[in-house]
């Protein structure tokens, strides 16, 4: 009997782990040595870092646009011809226009931004938060995608000098609330895609599930789909590769997703991937309390780079982890600074 159960035992155990791995798969691992912290040598930092796109390589550096939902604009440069990328972070300027209307709101809480190829222009998504959500009408004046003009061009510029709120259709509000909006973002020639955070009831509580909207700059016409049916709770962060391939953030859920559309914008394929949110040189450390990944972007390579939006009363390691960590790891902790990470493209 001893023996029998020496032989099975093994064997029971083998069989629980694979059933339990392909249940629950591990999660997309960084690669190239990521995650950074969002912090240069010169002590510049981003913060609260809620929207990345990645404009091009430039001096043989990774060019990307960034934007706090704090109200702040950084261009971040990342040399990875380095054995641990490192960044160089550049404040963007805002003009006189632009501080006059920036003026105005509350909170100038910016949510995602894209270079649009098409314009020329940079698209802003800015969240209605008014800390006043019993009055519609007060955030809904302010939240929405607005459209930037700057100086020189897109690999070099330092100041936005124009800015206006566009004008899109009423219904894309419907679920909207003050401090919840258009958290994921992206634009084609064609079309735009936003992703609501998520989809609440009046009594503020998050559901299982939110809305993808899809508006077609040409006609002025819009298409909603629920998430539901995709297991997607939230959207953080969008990029579209094309008009029928959208990869975005569920931040909630701590995943990437695919969806793959028809001509007529049906979703026709989805898929899910956990992230594995390590800290910097801790491979074995994932998912600290606080970390929120709230953007996506791709780059020349086909990368994916994940910036997080820190929910600052979490962020931070733990009791028995913290001795584990350099002075630096807890430095930026106590700085409260962002992580970008790079994933590769692990979707069929």
């Amino acid at each position: 009997m001893r023996h029998l159960i020496r032989v099975f035992l093994p064997l029971i155990a083998i069989i629980i782990f694979v059933r339990f791995y392909f249940a629950n798969p591990p999660g997309m691992q960084p690669v190239g040595n990521y995650p950074i912290w969002l912090r240069d040598s010169s002590d510049r930092q981003t913060e609260q870092t809620s929207g990345l796109f990645f404009i091009g390589m430039y001096n043989d550096k990774k060019n990307f646009i960034s934007c706090d939902d704090i109200g702040k604009i950084n261009r971040i440069e990342v040399d990875e011809s380095q054995l641990i990328p490192y960044p160089n972070i550049t404040p963007i300027e805002f003009s006189d226009e632009v501080k006059t209307l920036f003026s105005k709101f509350k909170k100038i809480d910016m949510e995602e931004i894209v270079y649009d190829k098409s314009t020329n222009k940079i698209l802003l998504v800015i969240e209605g938060h008014e800390y006043s959500s019993n009055d519609p009408m007060i955030y809904r004046q302010k939240e929405g995608v607005y459209e930037m003009t700057f100086n020189k061009d897109i690999n070099t510029f330092d100041t936005l000098l124009t800015i206006k709120r566009l004008s899109l259709p009423k219904e894309i509000y419907t679920y909207t609330f003050d401090n919840i909006g258009f958290e994921g973002f992206s634009a084609t020639k064609d079309f735009f895609y936003l992703g609501l955070e998520n989809f609440q009831e009046t009594d503020g509580q998050f559901t299982d599930s939110t809305y993808l909207y899809i508006y077609d700059r040409a006609t002025d016409s819009l298409k909603a789909i629920s998430t539901r049916e995709f297991e997607i709770s939230s959207i953080s962060g969008l990029y579209a590769i094309g008009d029928k391939t959208l990869f975005g953030i569920d931040r909630n859920m701590k995943q990437m997703f695919r969806l793959d559309f028809d001509e007529d914008h049906n979703v026709i394929s989805s898929e899910r991937k956990l992230l594995d949110l390590i800290l910097p040189g801790h491979k074995d450390m994932a998912n600290i309390p606080g970390i929120a990944p709230e953007s996506i972007t791709v780059d020349n390579e086909g990368a994916f780079y994940v910036a997080i939006d820190p929910w600052l009363s979490f962020y931070k390691p733990d009791l028995a982890q913290r001795k584990l960590l350099s002075d630096e790891n807890l430095f930026n902790f106590k700085k409260e600074v962002p992580l970008l990470y790079k994933f590769s493209n692990e979707f069929k």
